[in-house]
């Protein structure tokens, strides 16, 4: 290949502990310093990546080197970010393109250095951004050293070593030269020098597998790779960190996530007080105890109050750490007072990580509006940038009769939730259904997906009677769906089977107000299909009524036989709309016709006659057979139905019944969105891009959505590159929808979840729940569970300004109802 000429002949390989000049120069800068040795690795690594460093309290220096491979069009750029254990960012380095305008791999190598003091233990993060065009390296005074992520290496000229830890059990090693220098015969050799197996690396291209047995090879130690030729891809099954050096090795695993978060934020003011918590996760193989400290900067008082240390957690636990901090009367308003938690484990003084206490003194812009979108960063998420820290849930929030916030119980898990949390009085209530399932099921096993994913409503009736459905896990390890039914605010709950692993349930969309026990919709599987995000389903309406002041559900109707499915976890939109003894469903179904999108259909059931009407096709939602495309309903203060048929990636479509509180006559569907993603095949607009619709309706009847919107090449943030936004518009009565109107921007490009829920309360305010994760494992790895850093926003004003929200916003809900 045309990247390869130019360099030494194979037989002139280099080891790569003889680098080039440059990098003999850092290590003579890291000998001055008082470094007895340099660790690091020669540029060799492609792509992007994040090493991992465990230096000594102390002077840091890391030097990065890089060399464009010059095999693509445009430019070579790295750059890299340094933040420390509390994932504060404390260096920044860019080595531009090596301005080569031609093909072939760059005669010279260009570098850049951090330098910084370590204070606190723990383990440093350098992320390397770049493209696949270039190799990198590193030199650095950090006794340890690991590389996260695949091994991909692109230098035929360099020899070394590759070291692991070898995973228990079975694993699999599969290997292959990327190029014509990578052809070599490459042994592997376990903790004792023992060769297991060689690599017969005869071709570019090929995969080279071996399947190392439960019981082979010595494994207290580190294994290796001889390269003779670091032109390789090597993949090793459940490995995700390496080095070059037997002697930077440290083992990742224990450090991962034992104390979060890695940083926490305040606004108080001089004399205030507030407590902080934080997790201890125990992530070594034995039990362990811990000695956990916490100490205070520039009078800041800071003291674990609970528990107790040394903190004795068994392997795999994880236990809640209180920390009590006090600000001075004599800060100064503007300024910032810091703080460290820091844990140690007391069999190994390596197993340490600190966390960060961080108190801004003078007033929280959590109880401003916010300056839109909230752009987050690497590790600045709400708390970090505004310093917000409900004392409520927050998760999607529901509304009762009189307008009090009812939230379902939830933690950064997808799966935990055990309660409704209600506000009586100025104080949160948390009311357990955990005793109803364990009733009645015995051998209760917990609930699935209970965090949301599979919805969380909460609806009411007009008695102010609460629901919600959960996925019981039961003694013989399968699901059941459950209907809790409480009359008494969460005091006492009920339980109702339902069918299938999906449900629905009408919750309040703006005038919908019910007075009878809401809607309840059951998506019972009967078929798989081809299609990754497709499967048939009956869907099954029930209509619960109380008798002798008891919930029976009654027997379903059965709506139809070819269902897509439901889709929860991020929009939640409601599937029914009920008023004047009619219930309005909506829904998608499965088709092997070739046509442009999932046919989006509309029925009614009239309770009166106890029939349901004959189907009417809305729209075709793109793509096909693709259950994220799930349509949304609700209904104006006229009666008029309105619809947003879903997309995945597409415009949404938008349409309006013709009469009020009738599904039989319908507006021809228009597309909601035509801006916001710009290619060199669409106009200077670009195209719109939606996925995960919410939809409710105000109290003017004016429509506001939100959902995903992919954005490219409109604003500034990352660069151009393609992002998911957080997204509102609005639709005013009798006007056309409005532009998209991002409120969150991802910490990184690429793709985005939110999870996102949109509600109203009675007196038409908006509420936006919501956390961000991400496909870059380099980041969401960096978190044990998919939702950290859960925010809910309010609007009080149809959707002009928004805030995070804060208890006293729900207070002022009630009193003004």
């Amino acid at each position: 290949m045309r990247h390869g000429a130019g360099r030494e002949t194979r037989s002139g390989r280099r080891p790569y502990r003889w680098l080039s000049a440059a990098l003999g120069i850092a290590m003579a800068l890291l000998a001055r310093a008082g470094t007895a040795q340099a660790a690091g690795f020669p540029p060799v690594v492609r792509g992007a990546r994040a090493v991992l460093l465990r230096p000594d309290p102390g002077p840091l220096t890391i030097r990065i080197t890089k060399r464009d491979l010059n095999i693509y069009d445009g430019p070579d750029t790295l750059a890299a970010k340094l933040y420390d254990p509390r994932r504060r960012l404390v260096g920044t380095l860019e080595l531009p393109d090596d301005g080569n305008t031609g093909k072939g791999l760059a005669t010279e190598t260009q570098s850049g250095e951090l330098k910084l003091t370590c204070e606190t233990p723990g383990v440093y993060r350098l992320v390397i951004a770049c493209n696949h065009d270039l190799v990198f390296g590193l030199e650095t005074s950090s006794k340890g050293v690991m590389i996260e992520g695949d091994i991909l290496l692109n230098d035929g000229n360099v020899s070394g070593r590759l070291c692991f830890a070898p995973p228990e059990g079975a694993f699999e090693v599969t290997a292959q030269a990327l190029h014509e220098p990578g052809i070599q015969k490459m042994p592997l050799l376990d903790a004792k020098g023992t060769a297991l197996h060689t690599f017969d690396l005869a071709k570019p291209a090929a995969d080279q597998s071996f399947s190392v047995p439960a019981e082979a090879g010595a494994r207290d130690g580190l294994w290796h790779l001889d390269l003779k030729a670091m032109d390789v891809r090597i993949r090793v099954s459940n490995v995700t960190h390496w080095t070059f050096d037997a002697a930077a090795y440290f083992d990742p695993a224990p450090l991962r996530w034992m104390l979060l978060p890695y940083n926490e934020a305040r606004y108080l003011k001089p004399g205030q007080s507030a407590e902080l918590q934080y997790t201890l996760r125990n992530r070594t193989d034995r039990p362990t105890a811990f000695r956990v400290e916490a100490t205070g900067r520039d009078g800041l008082a800071c003291r674990v109050i609970e528990p107790a240390s040394p903190v004795a957690l068994e392997k795999g636990e994880a236990r809640t750490i209180r920390v009590a901090v006090r600000v001075p009367a004599t800060a100064k308003p503007g300024s910032v007072l810091e703080g460290v938690v820091s844990a140690t484990a007391s069999h190994d003084a390596e197993v340490a990580q600190s966390a960060g206490i961080e108190v801004r003194i003078g007033d929280s812009p959590v109880s401003r509006p916010l300056k839109l979108p909230v752009v987050h960063e690497r590790y600045r998420h709400e708390n970090a940038l505004f310093g917000y820290a409900p004392d409520y849930v927050p998760n999607e929030v529901y509304f009762d009769r009189q307008n009090r916030p009812v939230i379902r119980q939830r933690t950064e898990s997808a799966y935990l939730t055990n309660a409704l949390t209600l506000l009586e009085g100025e104080r949160w209530v948390e009311r357990s259904f955990v005793p109803a399932l364990q009733k009645a099921y015995p051998g209760y096993r917990g609930i699935y997906f209970g965090g949301g994913f599979l919805g969380a409503k909460v609806a009411f009736d007009g008695e102010n009677g609460a629901y919600t459905i959960v996925s019981v896990m039961t003694a013989d390890r399968k699901r059941q769906s459950v209907l809790l039914y409480t009359p008494d605010g969460g005091r006492t709950y009920t339980t109702h089977e339902l069918p299938g692993n999906q449900f629905d349930i009408e919750q309040f969309t703006g005038h919908n107000a019910l007075s009878i026990p809401p809607p309840v919709l059951a998506y019972r599987q009967t078929a798989s299909r081809p299609e990754p995000f497709a499967s048939v389903n009956d869907l099954l309406l029930y209509l619960p009524k109380k008798v002798n002041g008891k919930l029976v559900l009654g027997e379903p109707v059965l709506v139809s036989n070819r269902c897509l499915g439901s889709c929860q976890h991020s929009g939640g939109p409601a599937s029914t709309a009920t008023r004047d003894g009619k219930t309005h469903i909506v829904w998608g179904e499965v088709t092997d016709e070739k046509v442009p999108g999932v046919p989006t259909y509309v029925a009614t059931y009239d309770h009166a006659t106890g029939k349901l009407s004959e189907k009417v096709l809305l729209a075709y939602a793109p793509p096909i057979n693709d259950v994220h495309n799930v349509p949304a309903i609700c209904m104006d203060s006229q009666g008029y139905l309105h619809v947003v048929a879903g997309a995945h990636g597409e415009p949404f479509q938008y349409l309006r019944s013709l009469r009020p509180n009738d599904s039989s006559a319908w507006t021809k569907p228009v597309e909601v969105l035509s801006a916001g993603y710009i290619t060199d095949k669409t106009d200077a607009d670009g195209s719109g891009r939606q996925t995960y619709v919410s939809l409710v309706c105000g109290p003017d009847d004016t429509l506001h959505i939100a959902y995903r919107q992919w954005r490219r090449g409109v604003e500034p943030y990352h660069g151009g590159e393609t992002y998911a936004a957080l997204s509102v518009q609005s639709k005013p009565k009798d006007g056309p929808w409005g532009p998209a109107r991002p409120l969150v921007v991802p910490p990184v490009p690429g793709y985005s979840i939110y999870y996102h829920k949109l509600t109203i309360d009675r007196r038409g305010w908006l509420y936006l729940s919501y956390n961000h994760w991400t496909s870059d494992q380099s980041y969401q790895n960096e978190f044990p569970e998919r939702h950290h850093h859960r925010a809910v926003l309010v609007s009080k004003d149809d959707g002009k300004s928004w805030k995070l929200a804060e208890t006293r916003d729900f207070l002022e809900g009630i009193a003004r109802r």
